[in-house]
Order: structure tokens, then sequence, then C-alpha cells
């Protein structure tokens, strides 16, 4: 499948299925960069013990998305 094929099918989707794709592709190109995998260890341990994201993060998080079009 080609990238405009990709294009032409996500503008198809819902805005909330468009998201979970553009992180799933934001992970797949991150997948090998050096300490990224701890770093998703890292963030994982500390949810089990119960921290959130914290608001500053969160609003990041969300100018990102905007930057992107999401």
């Amino acid at each position: 499948m080609s990238v405009a094929e990709i294009k032409s099918e996500m503008a198809k989707l819902p805005p909330g299925e468009m998201v979970h794709l553009a992180a799933y592709a934001r992970h797949l190109a991150r997948r090998n960069e050096p300490g990224y995998t701890a770093g998703l260890d890292a963030e994982r341990d500390q949810m089990e013990k119960g921290d959130r994201i914290s608001g500053t993060e969160l609003r990041r998080i969300a100018g990102e998305l905007d930057r992107a079009g999401l």
C-alpha cells in the first residue's frame, strides 16, 4: 500500500481512530531510539504505582497533536 493510499484511507477515519494511528506511527518511528523502550517501561511502572499524567504534560501532548493537525 502506498503512502498516498494510506493517507486517503486515514482521511475517512473518525478523529479518535486517526489519533490512535498517529500515536502508533510515532511509536513505530521511535521504537529503535536509544532509551525509548526503557522510558516506556519507566512510565508504565509509574502508572502502576498510581502516578498520573500532569496537566502540564497533557497540555504539551495536546499542543503536539494540534500542531500535527490531529
